[in-house]
C-alpha cells in the first residue's frame, strides 16, 4: 500500500492572494481564532468568556522585513492530538467549530519566519513544546523541543510569534495603521464580540491598546433579541438584533449592517440601509441596527479561508432581503413604523404641492416609493414612470374606443359604462395638472407680493439696486436673450405676469447691451426688457420686419430720486431711436429689421411717487386712475405706460383668478 504525498510548498502558492487590508490580515485572524477555540477547550463554556484572555502584540508595524506580531493566549495549549493535527493539512480536527485546517497554510504564505511555543498538559504532567514552522518541501517543523514541567503553579496556553513579510500581495496590503488593523479586528470578529461570546482580547500596537469585546460592547444600547426565520431556500436562519450607537457603523458601508456569520466568525458584512429606508433613529438620532445572522445554510458553504461564500453575491443579496424584511416588521418596527409616518406626511405634502402625482392615495403612492425615498426629487423619481404608465395605458384606451366607433361592431352593453370610466379619468388628469400649473402661477404671485412689501418696508430711502434686480430676475433672469440656445434652461421666465401674451415668448433680451442685440451698435446701455414679435406672443415666425416691439423698465418700488432731468420719455424714445436706426441680429446670424410703422409698447414699472409723479402729471391717467399714459409722437408709434407695481400684481392675479376657482385654491392676500 502506497499512500500519497502532499506538496506543501504547492498547495501555499495556489493560495488566493490578499486583494485589500482584511484579507491580508486574515492569517493573524485565523490565529486568534485558534486561539478563541483552545480557550473554550481550557475553560469550557461556562467560565471561558470570564477566565479566557488573549493578546495580540504588534511591532515594527511600517517596516514589512521587521514586522513582529505575536498572539497569546491561555488556552488548552498544543497537546499531542492537536499538534497532529497542527501537522496534518486540511484536518478536520475542527471541523465541528468551521475550521477548514488551512489556517497555518496561511501563516506561511504570509510571513517569513513563524515560532511557536506551548504549554499543554499530558495526563497530570505539564509540559512546553517549542518549534518553528516554515515553508519548505520537507520538514516544515523543526527546532521542535519537548521539555516536562515540574514544580511551581503553570498555566497552559500557547504563544505564536510572526515575523517579516512574505510575496508582494502581503507586503503591499498588509495595513501600515493601527487604527487600521484594530478597525478591521472588531469587523472580523463581530458577531462574537456584540453577541458576547469572547474572553477578554487586548490589541496592542506600538503600544497603543485596544481592549475587545469591550470596545464593541461599550456600543450596544440594547439587545433586541434573536429570532428564528424559517426560509424556504436556506433553512432555518438564526438573526440577533442589536440597537448601537453610530459609532458601532464608523467602519462599515452605511449606517445599519447584516453580518453574515459561518461557524461563529463573521464572513461578510452588508448594508441595508435602502431596505430598510430609515435612517439614524432614536431620541438623539444616533442609533443604529447591526444584525448578526447565522444557520447551518452558512455554516455550510463558506470557503476555506472563511473570508467569503461559495455561492453567488445574489444568494447574499437573497439572505439580506430576508433578513431585513424581519429587521423592518419586528426587530426595529416601532421606529420604522414612526418613520413611515412622517414619510407619508411629506408625501401628502409633495402631492399637494405637485398634484399631478396624485393619481392614487397617498398610501399606495408610498408603496411605490423606495423605502428610503424622504425627499421630493425621490418621489417625483420614483413616480413618474407609474404616471407615464398610467397616462400610455389611458391613451390606448382612448385609441380602443375611438377604433370601436370606427368600425361596425356591435356595441357592447357596458360600453357606454367603459366611455364614462375614460372620461372621467381624462377628467381628473386635466384637474391635476391645471392645479399643478396653476399652484405654481400662485406661488410666483404671492411670493412676488411678499418681496415687493419686504422692500417697501425698508422705508429709509436708501437705492439698493440688488433689491430692484431681484424683482427682474423673479419676472425673467437677466443678462441672457431668450433666443441663445446655450441658455435654454436659464431663459424660464414668468413674463405673463405683464402680459399673458407672454407665456410662451422666445425672443427677448433681457439686462442686454445693444451691442449684443443690434448689428454694428456701440451702445452699452440696456434695456431691462426688450420684446419683439418672432414665433411667440405678439406675432408669428416670419421674415418681415418687425411691426410690434415691447420694451418693459423696472424700477425700485418706493423710488423717489430720480435724477433732475429723468423723464420716461426721454429714456424710452432714446432706446426706440437705436432700434429702429440697426438691425436686430439673432442666434442664427438671421437679421431682423424694425419696420418704419412699427407700433411700441413701452411700460414703465415703478411706483409713481416723488419726481416721477412730477414728471408724469401731465400724462393721462389709466382707467383706475393711478396709472400714467402717453402715446409717442413724431416719428414713434405706440405708447408709454408707467404701471403701479400693486397693479402689475393685481392684474396678473385678477388674469389668474378663474385658473385658481377651477383648481380649487385661493390666493393668500387678495388684490
Amino acid at each position: 500500500m502506497t499512500s500519497m504525498q502532499g506538496d506543501i510548498v504547492n498547495r501555499v502558492k495556489r493560495l488566493p492572494k490578499p486583494s485589500l487590508a482584511a484579507e491580508a490580515l486574515q492569517p493573524v485572524f485565523e490565529a486568534v481564532s485558534n486561539s478563541l477555540h483552545a480557550i473554550e477547550d481550557a475553560f469550557g463554556d461556562a467560565l471561558y468568556q470570564s477566565q479566557g484572555s488573549i493578546a495580540v502584540t504588534i511591532r515594527n508595524l511600517r517596516s514589512p522585513d521587521e514586522i513582529e506580531i505575536i498572539v497569546d493566549d491561555n488556552g488548552i495549549g498544543l497537546e499531542p492530538p492537536r499538534f497532529k493535527a497542527f501537522c496534518t493539512t486540511d484536518t478536520d480536527y475542527k471541523i465541528e467549530r468551521g475550521g477548514k485546517g488551512v489556517g497555518r497554510l496561511l501563516w506561511l504564505d504570509a510571513f517569513e519566519k513563524i515560532k511557536v511555543v506551548s504549554v499543554y498538559k499530558d495526563g497530570a504532567k505539564m509540559f512546553r513544546r517549542s518549534f518553528s514552522f516554515r515553508l519548505e518541501t520537507q520538514d516544515q517543523i523543526i527546532d521542535e523541543n519537548v521539555t516536562e514541567i515540574s514544580g511551581g503553579s503553570i498555566n497552559t496556553g500557547t504563544s505564536v510569534t510572526f515575523s517579516g513579510l512574505r510575496g508582494t500581495a502581503y507586503r503591499t496590503k498588509f495595513p501600515s495603521q493601527g487604527a487600521t488593523i484594530v478597525k478591521h479586528f472588531g469587523s472580523h470578529f463581530f458577531a462574537d464580540f456584540i453577541l458576547g461570546k469572547s474572553p477578554k482580547i487586548i490589541v496592542d500596537i506600538e503600544d497603543n491598546s485596544a481592549t475587545f469585546p469591550e470596545e464593541i460592547q461599550n456600543l450596544k444600547i440594547e439587545d433586541r433579541g434573536a429570532a428564528t426565520l424559517t426560509t424556504s431556500e436556506f433553512g432555518e436562519l438564526s438573526l440577533a438584533s442589536f440597537i448601537c450607537h453610530k459609532n458601532a457603523s464608523a467602519n462599515f458601508d452605511g449606517s445599519h449592517q447584516i453580518h453574515l456569520v459561518a461557524n461563529g466568525r463573521t464572513v461578510t458584512t452588508r448594508k441595508i440601509d435602502g431596505l430598510l429606508g430609515i435612517g439614524r433613529f432614536g431620541p438623539d438620532g444616533d442609533r443604529v441596527y447591526h444584525g448578526c445572522v447565522s444557520g447551518e445554510f452558512l455554516d455550510e458553504r463558506v470557503n476555506q479561508e472563511r473570508t467569503q461564500f461559495n455561492f453567488d453575491e445574489s444568494i447574499v443579496e437573497d439572505i439580506v432581503r430576508e433578513c431585513a424584511e424581519f429587521v423592518r416588521s419586528d426587530a426595529i418596527g416601532e421606529e420604522v413604523r414612526e418613520f413611515d409616518t412622517t414619510r407619508l406626511g411629506t408625501l401628502r405634502d409633495f402631492v399637494n404641492d405637485y398634484p399631478s402625482f396624485g393619481f392614487e392615495d397617498a398610501e399606495h403612492l408610498l408603496d411605490r416609493t423606495p423605502k428610503n425615498a424622504v425627499k421630493a426629487e425621490e418621489f417625483a423619481r420614483a413616480l413618474i414612470p407609474f404616471r407615464i404608465r398610467r397616462d400610455k395605458e389611458r391613451n390606448d384606451t382612448i385609441q380602443k374606443i375611438v377604433a370601436h366607433l370606427d368600425c361596425n361592431q356591435t356595441i357592447q352593453a357596458d360600453f357606454a359604462e367603459t366611455v364614462r370610466e375614460a372620461a372621467n379619468e381624462i377628467r381628473a388628469e386635466e384637474q391635476r395638472q391645471l392645479t399643478e400649473y396653476v399652484l405654481r402661477r400662485k406661488t410666483v404671485l404671492d411670493v412676488m407680493d411678499v418681496l415687493l412689501r419686504r422692500i417697501r418696508e425698508r422705508g429709509n430711502g436708501t437705492q439698493d439696486f440688488q433689491l430692484e434686480e431681484t424683482l427682474h430676475q423673479f419676472i425673467c433672469p437677466m443678462r441672457l436673450r431668450g433666443d441663445d440656445p446655450s441658455k435654454v434652461e436659464q431663459s424660464d421666465h414668468d413674463l405673463w405676469i405683464i402680459d399673458e401674451r407672454l407665456t410662451f415668448q422666445k425672443y427677448f433680451a433681457s439686462d442686454v447691451p445693444f451691442t449684443r442685440i443690434l448689428e454694428g451698435e456701440s451702445s452699452t446701455k440696456r434695456p431691462d426688457l426688450l420684446i419683439y414679435d418672432r414665433l411667440y406672443g405678439l406675432a408669428s415666425e416670419g421674415e418681415d420686419p418687425l411691426t410690434k416691439v415691447m420694451l418693459v423698465e423696472f424700477k425700485h418700488p418706493g423710488r423717489r430720486d430720480y435724477e433732475e432731468r429723468y423723464s420716461p420719455m426721454n429714456q424710452i424714445s432714446e432706446y426706440i431711436t437705436k432700434l429702429k436706426a440697426g438691425q436686430i441680429e439673432d442666434f442664427n446670424n438671421s437679421r431682423v429689421r424694425i419696420a418704419e410703422d412699427c407700433v411700441f409698447y413701452c411700460y414703465v414699472v415703478a411706483d409713481i411717487v416723488g419726481k416721477l409723479e412730477i414728471h408724469t402729471n401731465g400724462w393721462r391717467t389709466t382707467a383706475n386712475g393711478r396709472g400714467r399714459i402717453q402715446e409717442l409722437g413724431g416719428k414713434f408709434r405706440g405708447i408709454v405706460e408707467v404701471v403701479e407695481w400693486k397693479d402689475l400684481l393685481a392684474d396678473a392675479r385678477l388674469r389668474n383668478h378663474a385658473f385658481l376657482n377651477a383648481a380649487g385654491l385661493r390666493y393668500d392676500k387678495h388684490p
